[in-house]
């Protein structure tokens, strides 16, 4: 069987106002490491990002890439075109993302993010399953309005074990 495959992968990527907010956030506040940052420009650029919904195929972008607990994050500011409409917020429409980290203190984490002024949904939930605990979990919002969830695995919930078990 020949049949070419997909072997990992490579990053995430968001589009956000602020670049620099969104490296205090993911950065500063989470933990992630800066590996690279650029502006990347060029002629067809725009076109190659964007397709062909772009009159000019001109573009110029900010470009950040983080490296979050081992997922690599990719972070884009466009310059030309501006970005110039923020996420619009809302989680239930299509083509919206979010991502969960997982700590090992979701308690202290909470604390922590609150006290930096982070708005979260709410009090840390409960995820039970078979009446067992499986995960604590809240919802936050980074500084583009995206949701990012901050996850307690209980490591002995059979679960999530079996969750683990899988990927080996």
């Amino acid at each position: 069987n020949n049949m070419a495959k997909v072997t990992g992968i490579g990053h995430m990527s968001y589009t956000v106002m602020d670049i620099d907010k969104s490296l205090h956030f993911y950065c500063d506040l989470l933990g992630g490491k800066l590996l690279t940052q650029t502006v990347d420009e060029g002629p067809e650029l725009g076109k190659y990002v964007m397709g062909d919904m772009l009159k000019d195929p001109y573009g110029k972008l900010k470009v950040a890439m983080v490296d979050l607990a081992g997922l690599q994050i990719e972070f884009l500011q466009y310059l030309v075109p501006e970005t110039n409409v923020p996420y619009h917020g809302n989680p239930s429409i299509a083509g919206s993302a979010h991502i969960a980290v997982n700590v090992d203190d979701i308690e202290g984490i909470y604390k922590k993010l609150k006290d930096e002024g982070i708005v979260f949904h709410s009090e840390i939930n409960d995820c039970v399953r078979d009446g067992e605990l499986v995960w604590r979990w809240v919802y936050s919002r980074d500084p583009d309005g995206i949701c990012c969830e901050i996850v307690q695995l209980n490591e002995d919930s059979n679960y999530v074990k079996s969750a683990k078990a899988d990927k080996d």
